[in-house]
């Protein structure tokens, strides 16, 4: 039996509206080399169970729900686990990859031999409803091929180098593609699974910088980070309801992680947002398993205020601002409460941005009437160089901006 090149794996819970338009995008497309496992963790199974029952393609792996509900750990934990392929990589159910990535792969295990993880760029597309304000979003037009030395990606996800609101190292099988060994070499080293900490798309690339030896990023645009309504995406700024899915997020995995053994003297808790969520796996991976840097501390400090300034409510600013400030006067002796300087900026009003700015085009999210992840790719991607089309040449990383901002996990 062919191994297919690369294995899409998409979890999914409570969401089959979005689900379904996900997996007919992924279906339209004919390659032979890749597998899609799909796996519902919906409360009500019938739904998936029935669309599903019509697809008729020997490329997918359905995983139906269980007889419990899964933690969102757990679902992630199986949906690897099924999967087959050479590569792996997972995407959420409101988001999208185009499995014609595949030819952008070969082309960089060609210019890389040895390669284990492949990213690439990645959009970020709010599926639109009647209350949502237009926008634009920015789309690489540049398709070139970058070797990112494993120092780099590790200094970014243990000292927060580089950072923006969050780490910037990048290569989470979360929208990248990860070489079947590299993901046993972490199942191995790490506890017998693929995902020990519930946080599991940062998890999982933090442990990749960590065992990973060859990383390649690709500018070229292949998946979308989708944001619906139901998201916790979409409730990370506004704090209610970002503290509404966190108590639902520990209802399913069964305990309250902010207590975590690992946890003792930390006090940066998930309500904090997603510094604090990103910083409490870096605390799991310095405690359980020795792996860190030191000096990382600043860095984070400053992600921190960097993140307090999205917020364009005054209200909620200064909510997750306190919170952060007190977490830091009481830890480590407040030694670095100064360089944690969130600043308030009244948002701007005015028109969506639409052109070309340096290598980058701004495109309204309504373009074509797109208002979902797939509507807007099919839109945009005739704009694109053809995956197997690219130019064959690996450059060497730099501290470009455009370059580091597309490596977020």
């Amino acid at each position: 039996m062919t191994v297919p090149t690369l294995s899409i794996c998409v979890p999914s819970r409570n969401r089959q509206r979005y689900f379904k338009e996900t997996v007919r995008f992924l279906l339209e497309n004919p390659r032979p080399d890749v597998e899609f496992v799909l796996a519902d963790n919906s409360d009500d199974p019938e739904i998936m169970d029935g669309f599903i029952s019509g697809v008729s393609d020997t490329r997918v792996k359905y995983l139906p729900a269980g007889p419990r509900v899964y933690s969102m750990q757990e679902n992630w934990e199986r949906t690897v686990a099924a999967s087959t392929g050479a590569w792996v990589s997972v995407i959420g159910d409101d988001d999208l990859i185009d499995p014609d990535l595949v030819d952008a792969l070969d082309i960089a295990r060609a210019l890389k031999p040895g390669l284990e993880a492949f990213a690439w760029s990645n959009l970020k597309y709010d599926w639109v409803t009647p209350e949502k304000r237009p926008g634009n979003v920015q789309v690489p037009l540049e398709a070139t091929f970058h070797d990112m030395p494993q120092q780099l990606i590790f200094r970014r996800a243990y000292r927060w180098d580089d950072a923006g609101v969050t780490l910037t190292c990048g290569f989470s099988v979360y929208h990248s593609a990860i070489s079947r060994d590299l993901l046993e070499r972490v199942k191995a080293r790490f506890g017998g699974r693929y995902f020990e900490h519930p946080t599991i798309d940062y998890d999982n690339a933090l442990k990749n910088a960590a065992l990973g030896k060859s990383f390649v990023y690709c500018r070229r645009p292949f998946s979308i980070f989708g944001t619906c309504p139901e998201s916790n995406t979409a409730a990370a700024w506004n704090p209610k309801l970002f503290s509404e899915a966190i108590e639902r997020f520990k209802s399913e995995i069964g305990r309250d992680h902010d207590r975590d053994p690992w946890m003792k003297d930390f006090p940066f808790h998930n309500m904090l947002g997603m510094p604090a969520s990103v910083a409490q796996v870096q605390q799991f991976m310095r405690v359980k398993h020795g792996i860190g840097l030191p000096g990382w501390e600043p860095n984070f400090a400053r992600a921190c205020a960097a993140y307090c300034n999205k917020f364009d409510e005054r209200a909620d600013f200064d909510l997750i601002a306190e919170g952060f400030r007190d977490a830091f006067s009481g830890w480590k002796g407040a030694k670095f409460l100064q360089y944690f300087q969130p600043e308030f900026a009244v948002r701007r009003e005015g028109g969506v941005y639409t052109g070309l700015l340096g290598s980058d085009l701004y495109v309204e999210d309504n373009v074509g009437g797109a208002g979902s992840p797939t509507g807007f790719y099919r839109a945009i991607n005739g704009l694109l160089e053809r995956p197997a089309n690219l130019i064959p040449e690996l450059r060497t990383a730099t501290k470009d901006s455009t370059v580091i901002s597309r490596l977020a996990a």
